[in-house]
């Protein structure tokens, strides 16, 4: 961990994290007080590497926590549905996964809950991008069916009803 500035550290983590590690990992980080200004994930096989910067303006000092516990930290509750002012589907022919890209207005736990909501989809991340830009969350998040296999057809169907109802006034 280094401290990058006043009140922001960067943390690297790397090594194998189980499924869904990002959610519980964004979700545990919120219940403690602290947000993900950035940070970019990528896996390679079973292997992580991830790059956070990390807020502790209001919240615990992230030198005291364990984030590979973190990673696997279970939510107590599900946290309520993130709120989109856009989103980008972009599904290349020959990927092993979906690039969604998504903006809203940024609130602790965002990530967590967009993540959730992916999950109970049945879509997990090969490959996460998130930063803050003045209040704004823009995330983009390569998405994969469990198996590292391509979402089917059936699967993204109620994901493209889930961003447009997370899109509407």
């Amino acid at each position: 961990m280094v401290e990058l500035a006043p009140g922001v550290t960067r943390v690297e983590l790397e090594g194998e994290l189980p499924l869904g590690w990002c959610g519980n990992l964004a979700g545990a980080l919120s219940r403690r007080g602290l947000s993900i200004l950035r940070g970019d994930a990528a896996r390679d096989g079973a292997r992580w590497h991830v790059v956070l910067e990390v807020s502790s303006e209001h919240g615990t000092e992230p030198r005291e926590l364990d984030f590979y516990a973190l990673a696997r930290e279970a939510h107590p509750e599900p946290p309520g549905p993130p709120r989109l002012e856009s989103f980008v589907l972009d599904m290349p022919r020959r990927s092993a996964s979906v690039e969604l890209t998504v903006r809203g207005p940024d609130r602790r736990g965002f990530l967590a809950a967009l993540l959730e909501r992916l999950a109970t989809l049945g879509l997990f991340p090969a490959r996460i991008s998130v930063e803050t830009v003045h209040g704004t969350a823009a995330d983009t998040v390569w998405l994969q069916a469990d198996g590292d296999r391509a979402p089917s057809e059936k699967t993204l169907g109620p994901l493209r009803e889930f961003l447009r109802a997370a899109t509407s006034p």
